[in-house]
């Protein structure tokens, strides 16, 4: 028997392509001290908004980022950014770069990258999701869903009122 007649459809789950891009850049200690990082970036069309900065410390643990694509992408062309993201295009010798601070708990990380390269891998994830209509491509079910998680269920408070 045919599955229309059962009443069963399948239901068409989204495929989100992804992009990502290994990068080596520089975390600049003084003008003449750099420490060589790994970092990749990855890009989903399940996350349309964010840019995802996984970073290879030299003792082999991953330290994670999240920044806006749209802030990622202005500042490969002007600087931008505020508070704990900070980013600006610059020349070193004949090479165009990209520095990118980051700050957190009161320390900051200066950073120095390929800005070509990455503004190549940028316009690739403009192609899968174009700029403007990321938030057509947001499950706002799951959104919600992730929002609301738990509220129904809060931690049992311990202690002399509970």
């Amino acid at each position: 028997m045919p599955r229309q007649q059962l009443g069963l459809h399948s239901v068409a789950r989204p495929v989100h392509r992804r992009q990502s891009l290994s990068l080596r850049l520089d975390r600049i200690l003084w003008s003449s001290v750099r420490i060589p990082h790994e970092v990749t970036f990855r890009y989903t069309e399940a996350d349309p908004l964010a840019v995802r900065l996984e970073f290879l410390t030299p003792d082999g643990r991953t330290v994670a980022w999240a920044l806006s694509r749209d802030l990622l992408f202005d500042g490969t062309e002007e600087p931008s950014g505020l508070g704990d993201v900070r980013l600006w295009p610059s020349v070193t010798g004949t090479r165009r770069v990209l520095h990118m601070r980051l700050e957190a708990r009161g320390s900051s990380c200066l950073f120095e990258m390929d800005l070509e390269r990455l503004q190549k891998w940028l316009l690739g994830t403009f192609e899968l999701v174009h700029p403007g209509t990321e938030l057509a491509q947001m499950d706002w079910d799951a959104v919600v869903a992730s929002l609301t998680a738990g509220k129904n269920n809060p931690p049992h408070a311990e202690g002399p009122l509970s």
